[in-house]
């Protein structure tokens, strides 16, 4: 039996009011690698800079996350590569915490695709089955031990209680004209794509196909929330930070994958030998998918401008 768990590869904003004309004046921080290079130089210049750049909501969101991240590097790792996968699990919990607590606070569901967290309740809940029970598909390190568990039941239960404050608590701030995505027409054929194409690490069949369906549906999960965008013409900041979070995830999921996807294949079947090259593929599709929204994300952060303005700052940059 070939076990993931042995595999080692070989190395290791605002916007102001204008005080005149009633409209709105947009205050833009440019990063400016020149001007960081001689902060570095000067202390002072360093304060000011730093000063400057933690008044963006996203750096200082995504520079709280990284010290989480390399903390719980430094104490749960081995410092062994498939980290990699417990990482990516650990960025796709934040970003449903971001969600959560963005929910809690407003006390609205404003922006949230209901559709595509119940694609993710059904993601973490057939994922789990295949990692709880059995050790196939489990990082090598010693997060695999518990901590990657531990993170994808934590995001099943965020993604639940999103489901549960959308449909239960608040309904009312919930539009479900803009939410018409059918997420059906994403589980079927991943469900069906599963039950042909699924690895063996588990060497249990159910299990097996539970792990691929997860993988597959989680591949295109973020197509309601995508369709909800266009609808509405904008983004909400929460929602932008999620697909930004969940893109990450997925990025640090295919590295770890494509690095290691000749162990997902049969090489004695003639068409599970194909597994490895379809799990690198599905994930690849996902990453083009988000790829035109992640460069106007990044972008944004760079300028300054607030995040929920992605959507129409691409679309006027088209």
């Amino acid at each position: 039996q070939v076990l993931l768990r042995e595999y080692s590869p070989p190395h290791r904003a605002d916007y102001p009011k204008a005080a005149a004309g009633g409209g709105y004046e947009r205050t833009v921080t440019v990063i400016n690698m020149e001007s960081i290079m001689e902060a570095f130089k000067d202390p002072e210049k360093m304060k000011l800079l730093m000063f400057k750049y933690t008044k963006s909501e996203g750096v200082r969101l995504w520079g709280g996350f990284m010290m989480t991240a390399i903390t719980i590097f430094m104490v749960f790792s081995s410092g062994d590569f498939s980290f990699l996968l417990t990482l990516s699990s650990l960025v796709s919990l934040f970003s449903f915490l971001m969600v959560a607590m963005t929910i809690s606070s407003t006390k609205s569901c404003k922006g949230v695709s209901l559709k595509m967290m119940e694609c993710y309740l059904a993601v973490y809940a057939c994922r789990l089955t295949a990692i709880v029970p059995f050790e196939g598909y489990l990082p090598f390190d010693k997060s695999g031990d518990w901590l990657y568990q531990v993170c994808e039941a934590v995001a099943m239960c965020l993604a639940g209680s999103i489901v549960y404050c959308v449909r239960v608590q608040f309904p009312s701030t919930y539009d479900e004209a803009v939410d018409s995505f059918q997420h059906l027409w994403i589980m079927g054929p991943a469900a069906v794509i599963a039950l042909v194409l699924h690895p063996h690490l588990n060497n249990f069949m159910p299990t097996d196909i539970a792990w691929a369906f997860a993988l597959y549906l989680e591949s295109v999960t973020v197509l309601p929330q995508f369709f909800m965008f266009m609808k509405e013409g904008k983004a909400q900041t929460h929602t932008s930070h999620f697909l930004a979070a969940q893109a990450l995830s997925r990025l640090m999921s295919f590295i770890f994958w494509a690095s290691s996807f000749s162990e997902l294949s049969n090489p004695d079947h003639h068409i599970k030998k194909f597994v490895g090259h379809w799990v690198v593929g599905i994930q690849l599709i996902q990453l083009i998918i988000m790829g035109d929204f992640i460069f106007h994300y990044l972008r944004a952060i760079q300028k300054g401008l607030p995040v929920s303005e992605v959507i129409n700052w691409s679309s006027s940059a088209v």
